[in-house]
């Protein structure tokens, strides 16, 4: 519904402005033509509104002219009688698809024509009074400078086409083809849900995937905006795909994926949603009858595998310890499983709430650990997948130091060296290197038994400077029997240990304890 109100000081100086404009040039009411513009009308709605122009100066002539004839010339009449005795007019609002418009009432034009001569300036806001010409087949297009009708022609001038390019709300690039212009993930071919306005008139049509979409953005508004056509859904018609590039064979669910609804259409054209509102709708009335399929079928970022699950795993680029959690979960899956980027993190977050437990027995038999992984992912949700490689690697660190042998009443030397030898053995050279600079004692054999560790890591020349001549000397001769520590299997541990001591120089340095119980 309209709304009154007074006009202020500053709106009847813009109406005065304007009209005096107007006084000198009707130019600024008429568009340009091109195409196959019916030249004789526009020709008589000149010859109407000089007519009147002639009478600028006779405020009862211009009386008359704003009650009678055609919507456009009774605007102008009411604005040249308002420049010649300015009364305080009365103003009014009405709605249109890109904000409210404001108008003084001075004739008995339609509120159209009476904003399109009040705001002649704008191209667009002229365009108003020809809206009902649009409707009865004739094309407008209102760049910033000029207004243009092409006739019965929906192809655009080219200052039209470039000015929404350039302005466009997203980044596009051309494809290929050269017609379309596509986001930059579309661009580089990643199959993603996308919105599409198509541009028949100007030969081009423009494609938004979801990840770019935005909810304060209208691509259709953009496009369409300051251009009038007969039927503006022929002229900018929508649509929405999922996009989704199907391995799965002619039977699976995305051969028959429907088509956006009648009803979305028509609210996102009516500017009721957004273009990520959009894309979001349409995902979720079509997800229903995906998700329902009976058909065993996996998809990650946007491609479909199908039954096929080490194909599907193939492309989440798991590590060993992800692959074997995921096989042991999702060989039991039936129906439709989607993630929508393809990294096995997200698989493992998405299945983790019904499967916690299964995916930890898959990469751990310790039950204290499992215990621990699960605590840490209550702390800490969102980060399954970094705390399962933390399991894993606390379960392989264990077995392997649990395969070495115990001792009881080791000496200070022959404890520092196993502690370094079973650090080397879970974190290799950085760990053990580390280690030895943090427990490096200031005197004693291990000084030299540690120069000869830095030597087989190939890290002594970092650190000779802390070790003495005589030092570096021993280590020296100690490298082939930490080598031989080094690289021992577990059977062979204690052996090498002991050999290592010997050429230290370190006597009866310990005793083995009793094996772990199995």
């Amino acid at each position: 519904m309209a709304r009154l109100h007074r006009a202020s000081g500053i709106r009847e100086k813009d109406l005065v402005v304007r009209a005096r404009a107007l006084r000198e040039s009707v130019d600024p009411l008429l568009p340009r033509l091109s195409g196959d513009a019916p030249k004789d009308r526009f020709d008589r709605l000149r010859a109407d509104l000089e007519e009147i122009r002639a009478e600028r100066d006779d405020v009862d002539r211009l009386e008359k002219l704003a009650k009678r004839g055609d919507s456009l010339p009774r605007a102008y009449a009411g604005l040249l009688r308002y420049y010649l005795e300015p009364k305080n007019p009365t103003v009014v609002s009405f709605p249109l698809p890109g904000g409210e418009v404001s108008y003084a009432a001075l004739s008995r034009g339609s509120r159209e024509a009476e904003v399109a001569v009040q705001q002649s300036d704008d191209p667009a806001r002229v365009m108003l009074a020809y809206v009902e010409w649009a409707r009865k087949g004739l094309h407008f297009f209102a760049t910033r400078r000029v207004l243009w009708c092409t006739g019965r022609s929906a192809e655009p001038p080219a200052e039209f086409v470039n000015e929404k390019i350039s302005d466009l709300p997203y980044r596009l690039v051309p494809d290929p083809a050269g017609h379309r212009l596509v986001c930059i993930h579309l661009s580089a071919g990643e199959p993603r849900m996308y919105l599409e306005v198509d541009w028949p008139g100007a030969h081009r049509s423009f494609r938004v995937c979801r990840r770019c979409a935005k909810d304060d953005r209208h691509l259709l508004s953009h496009l369409s905006e300051g251009a009038a056509s007969p039927d503006p859904t022929e002229a900018f018609p929508i649509d929405a795909r999922l996009n989704v590039r199907c391995e799965g064979g002619p039977e699976c669910v995305h051969a028959r994926v429907p088509q956006l609804p009648k009803r979305l259409r028509q609210n996102y054209e009516y500017g009721k949603l957004s273009d990520a509102a959009l894309l979001d709708a349409y995902r979720d009335e079509v997800r229903p009858a995906i998700e329902a399929t009976r058909r065993t079928t996996f998809v990650a970022g946007g491609v479909c595998y199908g039954s096929r699950l080490p194909a599907f795993l193939d492309a989440l680029h798991p590590t060993p310890v992800e692959r074997r959690a995921l096989e042991g979960v999702l060989g039991q899956v039936t129906g439709y499983f989607e993630i929508d980027e393809p990294a096995a993190s997200r698989a493992l977050e998405r299945l983790w709430p019904q499967h916690a437990e299964e995916i930890l027995a898959a990469i751990t038999d310790d039950q204290a650990e499992a215990r621990r992984a699960l605590q840490e992912a209550r702390d800490a949700p969102g980060r399954i997948a970094e705390i399962l490689k933390r399991a894993q690697k606390r379960g392989e660190e264990r077995e392997v130091l649990e395969a070495l042998p115990r001792y009881d009443r080791l000496t200070s030397e022959a404890a520092w060296v196993d502690r370094i030898a079973r650090t080397y053995r879970t974190q290799r050279e950085a760990g053990a290197e580390r280690g030895i600079l943090q427990t490096l004692p200031r005197e004693g054999k291990e000084r030299g038994i540690a120069f000869a560790f830095l030597l087989a890591f190939g890290r002594a020349s970092a650190h000779g400077w802390q070790f003495t001549p005589t030092e570096q000397e021993f280590g020296q001769s100690l490298i082939g029997p930490v080598r031989a520590l080094l690289e021992a299997p577990a059977s062979g541990y204690h052996d090498a240990l002991d050999a290592l001591l010997r050429a230290a120089g370190v006597a009866d340095w310990g005793s083995r304890g009793e094996p772990r119980p199995t």
